[in-house]
């Protein structure tokens, strides 16, 4: 990982992640019924890396609200094509 990131490697802190960002989720978000698994996280952003289904990888901002949010534009979501999408088109500041 670059930058501020890190990998999520304790499968606790994955879990935690993945159910928190399935909450956030709203009927009309881009990752609504979509397999996600949490790969890094920013501590200083709350944003999280997953890998989705297809071999995309999806940039989210965790609102941390603990309940569906209501407009689709929450959390925050960037998807990118691929993980070297993402490497070289991401903010990795």
């Amino acid at each position: 990982m670059r930058g501020a990131w890190r990998q999520v490697i304790d499968e606790r802190e994955r879990l935690l992640l993945e159910e928190e960002l399935r909450k956030e989720i709203g009927d009309l978000h881009p990752l609504v019924g979509l397999e996600i698994k949490v790969l890094a996280r920013r501590d200083d952003r709350d944003d999280v890396l997953a890998s989705l289904e297809d071999k995309r990888v999806a940039e989210v901002h965790l609102t941390w609200s603990g309940e569906k949010e209501a407009h689709p534009s929450w959390p925050r979501t960037v998807i990118f094509e691929s993980m070297d999408k993402w490497r070289t088109e991401a903010d990795l500041a």
